[in-house]
């Protein structure tokens, strides 16, 4: 597993959009690896959301954090996919999530992150996609989503809100 400095332009566009949390826990990130298919991608994922929530705030709270993690979905094999409709069946959590998955930057704009999120998340290569919640026991709550691709990209978007 690597990590690239050189991200693919669709990795690229999302980081635009979705990373300016400059990890410090709250707010939304994304993270992008080059994964062997044998490379268990829940693991990759609770390594991601640890290292978003900082060791300082998550070891303390590690066992919180683990109690607090769930597989909400995972698209089934073969299906087309639709991020944005994925993610509003397992939505049930606070406005400011959904508000920044759909309009990350606060500026009305109604058609540029869906159309990104399908770039990133809709493509066929898209081979495993997951949405997990992720929630400290305690007043921070929010999603994870990853995919990987058939050649073994891997992108990971967070969210999280108190």
């Amino acid at each position: 597993m690597t990590a690239s400095s050189h991200y693919p332009r669709y990795v690229s566009d999302l980081m635009a959009l979705y990373d300016h949390s400059q990890r410090k826990l709250l707010g939304s990130g994304v993270f992008y690896d080059f994964l062997e298919p044998e490379v268990d991608l829940e693991q990759v994922a609770l390594r991601r959301q640890r290292e978003f929530v900082g060791d300082k705030l998550y070891t303390p709270k590690e066992e919180d954090w683990l109690r607090g993690w769930h597989l909400l979905y995972r698209r089934p094999q073969g299906q087309a996919g639709n991020i944005v409709k994925e993610f509003e069946s397992v939505y049930d959590i606070c406005e400011k999530i959904w508000e920044k998955f759909l309009n990350p930057l606060g500026q009305n704009d109604s058609k540029t992150a869906p159309q990104e999120l399908a770039i990133a998340f809709n493509n066929p290569e898209v081979t495993d996609l997951r949405i997990y919640q992720i929630h400290d026991q305690d007043i921070l709550n929010g999603r994870l989503i990853i995919s990987r691709r058939s050649n073994g990209e891997t992108t990971t978007l967070i969210f999280l809100y108190d």
